[in-house]
């Protein structure tokens, strides 16, 4: 294992603070220590660039991880307990089996299969690379939905771990989503769920258009299948839908933090006329709190989740920086601990908790490897 890391500053620390949430309750993070190292992969005498890894997505066992390797087009298989490359899975891009286009959508899912959404239709895979089922149902008659792109409609598409359900966020470009969309695949028929919490989402995007193309800055709704939990977020607000799909039952979420604002605010202008005021606009709205995804802690029975504020950018691109924070929640998402991390410049951009540390793929040099995050508490 090397101790390198040279993206985050490492280093241990604790402050103090009081939350509340529904009702008053100690801050769990009140002492937190945290430690961040880095780990290699050991991958044998396999040989591959590690920055081609793109789609990636931990067992439900939770002691794996599966990444696709776009060069090779194959499946790697990782074991996060051991660090190590335990097998190359190739897949095929022509044929009966082959995935034919870019993969949008990469779910693991029971019995170690995964599901591929490679923008002509969901399908399920093995881990040899035998296509199980397609599912060929029109998403977009199924909820009177009309795009001239079909990943409008699949957007953030998931899969119910038994295959009966699909969802997905959609929406036209720099247009507000829809909603969560449900698609029942055994009934051919789905449905829009509306999400009025998350229209301030518009208000905090900013986008330039040239010729026949667009750029797009902004904050985004994303959607998680997490711990068996169907969840909505969004950047812009605390704030979280759950979604029970076997009781088709919509709950939304609230949170009273103590350490940063609940939601953004104020207004921005969403449309401009050049690339240097689309950027001026997206610094200005990235002075605001954003909250990230939930990530759940099996070992400590916790949703954990960063946020950022001041978050600056360097005209090149080089330089990245931001106040970020750590929050922690109990299974029934009450808020049980905040935590402003003072040394901590950036945040994992995704990860994953295992025997209660948090782990974000990072290549490390010619190398596969993690960044390692140790929440001692």
């Amino acid at each position: 294992m090397k101790q390198i890391f040279t993206a985050l500053l490492l280093l241990s620390f604790f402050s103090c603070s009081q939350n509340s949430s529904e009702k008053e309750t100690s801050n769990i993070l009140e002492k937190l220590e945290l430690k961040i190292d880095s780990l290699t992969v050991d991958s044998g005498e396999e040989i591959f660039a590690p920055d081609g890894i793109y789609s990636e997505d931990q067992s439900l066992d939770g002691e794996r991880v599966f990444a696709f390797y776009e060069p090779d087009f194959e499946v790697f298989e990782i074991s996060l307990k051991e660090m190590k490359l335990l097998a190359r899975h190739p897949f095929q891009r022509e044929g009966p089996d082959g995935i034919k286009g870019w993969i949008s959508s990469f779910q693991a899912l029971p019995e170690d299969q995964l599901m591929i959404y490679d923008g002509v239709i969901p399908s399920i895979y093995d881990l040899e690379g035998k296509k199980l089922k397609s599912f060929e149902q029109d998403f977009q008659k199924m909820i009177d939905f009309q795009s001239e792109s079909p990943f409008m409609v699949t957007n953030y598409l998931k899969s119910s771990p038994e295959q009966n359900f699909f969802f997905s966020l959609p929406a036209e470009f720099g247009k507000p989503i829809l909603g969560l969309a449900v698609f029942d695949m055994m009934n051919e028929k789905g449905r829009v769920l509306k999400l009025p919490a998350f229209d301030l989402v518009t208000g905090f995007q900013v986008i330039f258009r040239q010729g026949n193309g667009a750029s797009f800055y902004g904050d985004r709704v994303e959607l998680q299948l997490i711990n068996q939990q169907l969840l909505v977020t969004c950047n812009s607000t605390a704030q979280v839908y759950r979604y029970d799909y076997k009781n088709d039952s919509l709950e939304l979420i609230s949170f009273e933090h103590q350490l940063v604002e609940n939601q953004k605010s104020g207004s921005f202008t969403n449309e401009v006329d050049s690339r240097e005021k689309q950027m001026e606009v997206a610094n200005q709205i990235r002075q605001q709190i954003s909250f990230e995804n939930f990530y759940w802690d099996e070992s400590r029975k916790l949703y954990f989740r960063f946020a950022t504020k001041n978050y600056y950018i360097s005209p090149d691109g080089k330089v990245r920086k931001a106040d970020c924070y750590l929050f922690a929640y109990d299974e029934e998402f009450h808020l049980v601990g905040e935590q402003f991390l003072p040394e901590l410049t950036r945040i994992p951009y995704f990860g994953y908790f295992h025997e209660g540390d948090f782990f974000s793929y990072w290549p490390l040099g010619d190398e596969a490897g993690f960044v390692r995050f140790q929440f001692n508490f």
